[in-house]
């Protein structure tokens, strides 16, 4: 069975048993870290529990509010690490209709809304490589350049073109996706309708991608310049 019949079996699947295009999905998210001059009892990586309330047209990728982490006072993290952890994540806003995203992050103490479109990758989906997360079929699409190589899964049986992060445009809605630096996979599915339409974030100062760039590597310049070209204050 070729890449189109498969697509076809699975959404006429979806179709018949009339699957909700709303709902909230748990991920957990660990990211990898790799700094020069590490100190070796730094943490090599960090998890955070996130979720995604989805519909149709919308979709808000967040830090799980039902979870709520508990300090251990023998905690040695560095506290670089720490203020990593306990602060705001990053919430994502996509309009699906027409492929913006609205992103809130706090950066050096002030909140941006940063305004840019889903990440527009050439997805290669694998017809014939598969996996099952949490009961649903899931199929695999992968994504390569210079930079960067992403691995998702996403799942026809949930027919909305969103996702964790910043990622979507595929056929169903991806419950893992995978980098060098990321790894986020679904841990529970809640496809119960919503009980109000999502609304994108309105905290902080709106400011386009190429710009907040340009901001963001100032920033990290003047770090750079004050810390001599080394991260090693960055672990006190």
């Amino acid at each position: 069975m070729n890449f189109f019949s498969v697509l076809f079996f699975l959404f006429i699947v979806v179709t018949i048993n009339a699957q909700s295009t709303e709902g909230t999905i748990k991920y957990k998210q660990t990211t990898y870290f790799e700094f020069e001059d590490m100190r070796a009892d730094a943490p090599k990586s960090m998890e955070v529990a996130m979720r995604l309330v989805f519909s149709k047209v919308a979709s808000l990728y967040e830090k799980d509010p039902d979870v709520v982490e508990v300090e251990n006072p023998d905690d040695n993290t560095p506290r670089m690490f720490r203020r990593m952890r306990n602060q705001g994540s990053r919430i994502y806003y996509k309009n699906i209709g027409d492929g913006k995203v609205l992103e809130q992050i706090s950066f050096f103490g002030k909140d941006f809304l940063v305004y840019d479109s889903i990440a527009n990758v050439k997805w290669k989906v694998s017809a014939g490589e598969q996996k099952i997360i949490l009961g649903y079929t899931c199929m695999k699409a992968t994504y390569k350049d210079s930079t960067i190589n992403l691995v998702a899964f996403f799942t026809p049986q949930i027919p909305v073109s969103t996702g964790p992060d910043k990622y979507g445009k595929l056929p169903g809605l991806i419950l893992e996706i995978q980098s060098a630096q990321t790894h986020i996979i679904a841990t529970e599915v809640d496809k119960n309708p919503l009980e109000r339409p999502i609304e994108a974030p309105k905290k902080g100062d709106k400011i386009t991608q190429v710009d907040f760039k340009k901001l963001r590597d100032e920033k990290m310049k003047e770090q750079r310049e004050m810390w001599g070209g080394h991260g090693r204050r960055m672990y006190r």
